[in-house]
């Protein structure tokens, strides 16, 4: 392969990696609304991009659901729903389930201290500081991924973070106190080691999120219907 094909190949995959991030942040924020229609030739205007590294991208946020497919063809944000809430959390809760249980086995010392950081952090963030209380409240959950060594419940569980993260931004659903309480109970059984009631722990937080997550949609659509 010539020196120029090997560029040209190398900036078509920067460009279609950066139009993916690009589009999937502006999806999970919420800056492109649930069911909102995408117009490729605008978006390719507006990005600054050809239609080939955009159609690259809006393939692979269509096999994540966060872009779908409608019968004419055409691409659309994918909608909200109360159901997908429901599925969402519910095999979410069962996989957590999994990980704190592996956890428990391969935790050390420090990674018990770094864990308690960051429920201190999430205490420390305060009733009003939603954004502080989900980034820490997010590393905590993470922090366990790592120490889990079921690769498939991590790789479904950060594709479905993905899409739950865009559920919170459509309002400030966490109740940022009960969550505190709740990551401090789930570190006080990883510490004992209990494992039946860490399991119970972190799912009960999850599926109680759950809640919270259908509320916040019901008040959406609520709005939309208003508007």
């Amino acid at each position: 392969m010539k020196i120029t094909q090997m560029r040209k190949r190398v900036s078509r995959v920067s460009a279609k990696d950066i139009v993916y991030t690009k589009l999937k942040k502006g999806i999970i924020s919420c800056e492109f609304k649930p069911g909102q229609a995408i117009i490729e030739d605008d978006l390719a205007s507006e990005l600054e991009v050809s239609r080939t590294p955009l159609r690259e991208a809006l393939q692979r946020l269509e096999l994540e659901e966060l872009v779908i497919r409608q019968q004419n063809g055409r691409l659309k944000v994918a909608p909200v729903s109360v159901k997908e809430v429901k599925e969402l959390f519910l095999v979410r809760s069962m996989l957590e389930g999994i990980v704190v249980l592996e956890a428990i086995e391969n935790i050390t010392e420090k990674e018990i201290q770094h864990l308690s950081y960051l429920v201190i952090m999430v205490k420390n963030s305060g009733e009003t500081n939603f954004e502080d209380v989900d980034h820490f409240g997010s590393q905590f959950h993470t922090a366990l991924y790592h120490l889990c060594h079921n690769n498939t419940a991590v790789k479904i569980l950060m594709q479905l973070n993905d899409r739950i993260a865009r559920y919170k931004r459509l309002a400030y659903f966490v109740d940022t106190k009960k969550t505190s309480e709740e990551h401090e109970i789930i570190l006080d059984y990883i510490i004992k080691k209990d494992k039946l009631n860490a399991e119970i722990a972190i799912k009960n937080h999850v599926l109680d999120s759950m809640e919270q997550a259908i509320k916040a949609v019901e008040q959406y659509e609520e709005s939309i219907n208003n508007v």
